[in-house]
């Protein structure tokens, strides 16, 4: 999924609203795991727009 930054940063904002205002526990762990799923994508697509690439499990030396 690509979005920007302050559309994360929206979604997130209100993904933790609705988490502080809900008392359903069903509701609330749907919305703990799409939270933490919208962090790793965000450090993923970090990782992958700095152009580094690492492959630690290359030992063709």
């Amino acid at each position: 999924m690509d979005i920007s930054k302050d559309d994360q940063a929206i979604i997130e904002f209100a993904l933790k609203e609705t988490l502080n205002n809900s008392t359903d526990y069903e509701v609330i762990e749907q919305l703990e795991n799409t939270l933490k799923r919208l962090k790793n994508n965000k450090y993923e697509n970090e990782a992958q727009k700095d152009g580094f690439r690492y492959d630690y499990d290359d030992f063709s030396i």
